[in-house]
């Protein structure tokens, strides 16, 4: 049992770590659009024509500077609930005999597991919603009706050339669909990041209730009983 807890413990200290990452990453790249944007703007004013046609193939750094502050908001979400870094009332905590305080610790982290699991089942069903609607940007007419423009075909797309299909999404929304998933735009698609940090939190949530149930069970008193292994 001890080997399973370790393994399970490794295993979160390295999603932790990816999740660490990525929204390293998500950061620098909206600076950096944000930065280049800002520059094409000013250069834009002064009339300058590479600066005007590129801005105008970055109309979609407004989207990505919304889409990326929702990935760091619940990555940050899924780390606080990692690092013990959400909120409580720490004065309460050190101040109570070590067995009361993995008491309350566990009681306070199985209700949080308990109302993200109720934002879970309510996110999804509205990130599942969106997931299915198709804006017309995305759709063409083909010979059995309407279809998604990753769908269709190299002749169907020769037919219709304002149509113009991304590729990077394309692939995306076949993975997805492998998974169930019908994601027809990418700002869609993008709001699974709500869903799958909120259940991450939740298992966080429920192991550190587990751990500190356990502790309180036992009657431990050594080290820091406020920080579970994970």
């Amino acid at each position: 049992m001890s080997a399973v807890l370790n393994a399970l413990a490794r295993l979160d200290r390295a999603w932790a770590r990816g999740e660490t990452w990525l929204a390293l990453a998500v950061l620098l790249a909206m600076l950096l659009v944000g930065v280049l944007t800002a520059l094409l703007q000013v250069l834009t004013r002064c009339d300058v024509a590479w600066a005007i046609s590129l801005g105008d193939k970055l109309d979609w750094s407004d989207a990505m500077q919304r889409r990326g502050t929702l990935w760091l908001a619940f990555i940050g979400l899924s780390l606080a609930a990692h690092q013990h870094k959400h909120v409580r009332i720490d004065r309460v905590l050190r101040r109570a005999p070590p067995r009361s305080r993995d008491q309350m610790l566990a009681a306070s982290s199985l209700a949080a597991s308990v109302i993200t699991i109720g934002l879970l089942i309510a996110f999804s069903r509205a990130v599942y919603s969106n997931l299915g609607e198709r804006p017309a940007l995305y759709e063409l007419l083909g010979p059995s009706g309407a279809l998604h423009v990753c769908d269709a075909s190299a002749a169907q797309l020769a037919e219709q050339p304002d149509a113009a299909p991304p590729p990077l999404f394309c692939a995306l929304r076949s993975l997805l669909a492998a998974c169930s998933l019908p994601a027809e735009t990418p700002g869609a698609a993008s709001q699974l990041i709500i869903p799958l940090m909120l259940l991450v939190a939740a298992l966080r949530f429920f192991a550190q209730g587990i751990h500190h149930a356990s502790r309180a069970l036992r009657g431990d008193r050594g080290g820091d009983s406020a920080r579970s292994p994970t």
